[in-house]
């Protein structure tokens, strides 16, 4: 059995395969596992420069592999503070902030239960007067912040179907502990696959290191990858796969690691911090997190396309947070790192949305190809996408797929 790919989703597929005896052989195009989940030591803390939140905790495979190796696990701050201009909002404005916040959920989930035709941002014609005044900042947050798109791109059925109640971090990074998940497995490093060729009776798979051949083939690289041809499936892929491929959209969402001691919220311990402010032209912070001292500055949307780069991205976090907090007050911050998960060739994106329409091509991607070639990743997830959970979940699904079509083929044989 053949992988391509080695983050969350691959790791899943091998280690599920294997549990039930069959052969595998994870296909890696980066010389590291692990995907978008990449933890570092960055002034000796463990920083993840990829996803860091095990979202929706008691749907999360991860969080029971965690416990399982005996890491510790600690909960992520669910309710944001609110700073208005360069001062905290005070308690009856904070309570106020998060009624509305509970309110634009509510409308989303309420108009997404009913079709998928509406953006997300139809919610807000359903808010009370008293959330207006909060309307840029929430749409910030539950748009380049959550999604990575605005609420205008990404349907309300999309953003109301995912799960996302108790969130949790884990101790030395979620990247980590996705690598460490990886120990043992077979896989092929800084191995790039080129072609695959499913018109015989195996599946061939051509990489710049060489041709193997296998009975089935889970494929977990990212939508904006495939759907751009980088690798050229013979025959085509179906067209209703080409379609839904065709349907998601690569969201945008980069950390900028910020050193801050002394800042104005040194003393907010995992802290999600929310600004007020143009929606376009915004950024979040989750102040000291895993308790330590570092802060991320994250941008999403739009605006991390306009930036262009890491460079510039780390440029626009330290300018905003001197415009809003005076220079003197950003003389100590350090940015120690911005990460880059659009320009990278093997990502392409931080994740995938579904426009109004297009949440059933989260479905129609799980459809197996062929009867020996099956697609997972967080695009495939229905209900956790975006997530690691999520793709964890879709390549422990692809296991299951894969395993039972060759049985199935098996059978059919005999």
């Amino acid at each position: 059995m053949a992988i391509l790919g080695a983050g969350a989703a691959g790791i899943a597929a091998a280690r599920r395969l294997l549990a039930r005896g069959l052969s595998v052989v994870l296909i890696e195009a980066r010389g590291r596992v692990g995907g978008r989940a990449l933890t570092a030591r960055i002034a000796g803390q463990a920083v993840d420069l990829g996803a860091h939140w095990l979202h929706a905790a008691d749907d999360n495979g991860l969080v029971g592999e965690a416990r399982r190796l005996g890491l510790p696990l600690f909960d992520a701050p669910q309710e944001p503070r609110l700073i208005l201009g360069a001062c905290e909002a005070d308690a009856i404005e904070t309570r106020r902030f998060h009624e509305a916040w509970a309110d634009l959920d509510a409308a989303i989930s309420e108009i997404g239960a009913g079709g998928d035709l509406l953006p997300a941002s139809a919610a807000f014609e359903r808010l009370a007067p008293q959330a207006r005044p909060y309307r840029d900042t929430l749409a910030f947050a539950h748009g380049p912040f959550a999604c990575g798109v605005s609420l205008d791109t990404i349907g309300a059925a999309d953003f109301a179907a995912a799960r996302d109640d108790l969130d949790l971090f884990v101790a030395g990074g979620y990247g980590a502990l996705v690598a460490r998940l990886a120990d043992g497995l077979p896989v092929a490093l800084s191995t790039r696959a080129t072609r695959i060729d499913r018109s015989g009776p195996e599946v061939r798979v051509e990489t710049d290191r060489g041709t193997l051949t296998a009975r089935g083939l889970i494929v977990t690289v990212p939508v904006p990858v495939l759907a751009r041809g980088d690798i050229v499936f013979d025959p085509p892929l179906p067209a209703a796969t080409r379609d839904a491929l065709g349907a998601l959209r690569p969201a945008s969402y980069e950390h900028v690691v910020l050193s801050w001691p002394g800042g104005p919220l040194h003393e907010a311990a995992n802290t999600t911090v929310a600004f007020d402010g143009d929606a376009d032209e915004n950024l979040g912070l989750l102040a000291n997190f895993d308790g330590g001292v570092l802060h991320y500055a994250d941008l999403g949307g739009a605006l991390v396309g306009r930036l262009g780069s890491p460079e510039a991205r780390a440029g626009f976090a330290r300018e905003s947070l001197s415009a809003r907090f005076g220079r003197d007050a950003v003389a100590g911050l350090r940015v120690l790192h911005a990460s880059g998960w659009g320009e990278d060739a093997f990502s392409a994106c931080a994740w995938t949305i579904a426009p109004p329409g297009a949440h059933g091509a989260r479905a129609a991607l799980r459809e197996p190809i062929g009867g020996r070639i099956v697609l997972a990743g967080e695009a495939t997830s229905s209900t956790l996408w975006g997530t690691i959970g999520g793709a964890w979940a879709e390549g422990e699904r692809a296991a299951r797929d894969v395993a039972g079509l060759l049985a199935g083929v098996s059978a059919a044989s005999t």
